[in-house]
């Protein structure tokens, strides 16, 4: 993958200031099967109304009043969220039902990720959201990236989604029009993701330049 015509624009990104607009009402008015999940949603809404940056999440998931349940709502309300380069995502709410309905599975889950990334452990990681229904690498990868960067992993996880791999893609073509016929997913299994995190980590090592700023750069540029 070439990014060395993109170098200046890239370094000059701040993906730390990514925020994201969501509707508080649309979040607050769902009915929430699991009762852990409304006060969590009203905790988040009341100390971030109407958007959540980048930034927000991993300061959150830092603080000495961290709970991972609502890092990762604070995480799924931002990557359903709308920002200049995409739509929000209104399924958000249901989705986020179906993730959390056992919430005994759901805090394993959580707590097992984090025990993994403070080992610097992404694979394990990485599968401990197998067993979690509605949820694909597109969004679980937005909430190792951003429990990594809250650690301080130097090889953090990335996040990894259609618009990212679209580019990806694009990046590695001589013929971009093809892409007007192809809808580009990344894969689902580790191998592919620790491919990935390969690539730009290995780019950002080349360059001098943030991993997370790469796949900033990525996201922007479908």
């Amino acid at each position: 993958m070439n990014i060395q015509p993109y170098l200046n624009e890239i370094t000059q990104l701040l993906p730390m200031n990514q925020d994201l607009t969501y509707n508080p009402n649309h979040w607050l008015n769902y009915n929430f099967a699991n009762p852990n999940i409304a006060p969590r949603i009203q905790f988040i809404v009341m100390n971030y109304p109407n958007l959540i940056s980048r930034n927000d999440i991993i300061s959150y998931l830092r603080s000495t009043e961290m709970d991972l349940l609502t890092g990762f709502l604070l995480t799924m309300i931002w990557g359903h969220g709308a920002g200049p380069h995409g739509n929000m995502d209104n399924r958000g709410p249901y989705k986020v039902n179906e993730m959390t309905l056992d919430i005994a599975n759901t805090n394993f889950i959580l707590t097992n990720c984090h025990h993994a990334l403070n080992r610097n452990d992404i694979l394990t990681a990485f599968n401990s959201f197998g067993p979690m229904s509605r949820i694909r690498v597109n969004f679980f990868s937005k909430f190792l990236y951003f429990l990594g960067k809250a650690l301080n992993l130097e090889r953090y996880p990335l996040i990894f989604d259609a618009r990212v791999a679209s580019t990806m893609c694009r990046l590695n073509s001589l013929n971009t029009n093809i892409f007007q016929l192809l809808t580009i997913a990344p894969g689902q299994d580790y191998l592919t993701y620790e491919s990935y995190l390969n690539i730009i980590h290995n780019e950002s090592q080349l360059y001098n330049i943030d991993a997370d700023k790469i796949e900033y750069f990525l996201f922007l540029n479908v």
